[in-house]
């Protein structure tokens, strides 16, 4: 793994994940890679930040999206700081994720007899 830049701006405290570049999907339909990360405003009974107003769905949460730069494909956190990584959640660099991308899935039957 190597880190490619400083993530600007830095994201929010809260939950983060990667999504973008489905490797099931043709590469012309797959979304941007993209940061998301999900700032509760309370889990249950549990006041975690009273800012934090409903949305529409009624949910006390809060989405920013960061777009990642070219190559990107993961982050990580280094003494409290976020950086782009070349690597995935899984450690998998884009050769060995193309490599992986799969067929038609396993489940999909619209071919069979």
């Amino acid at each position: 793994m190597a880190t490619l830049s400083k993530i600007e701006p830095q994201p929010p405290r809260g939950i983060k994940y990667m999504l973008g570049d489905e490797t099931w999907l043709a590469p012309a339909d797959r979304s941007p890679m993209r940061l998301e990360c999900e700032e509760w405003g309370n889990l249950g009974p549990m006041e975690l930040n009273a800012e934090i107003k409903p949305n529409k769905a009624g949910f006390r949460v809060r989405n920013t999206t960061i777009l990642a730069p070219t190559g990107a494909l993961g982050f990580t956190e280094i003494d409290g700081v976020y950086f782009w990584t070349d690597t995935d959640v899984w450690g998998r660099s884009a050769a060995e994720r193309e490599a992986r991308a799969p067929g038609p899935h396993p489940n999909d039957l619209s071919g069979a007899a």
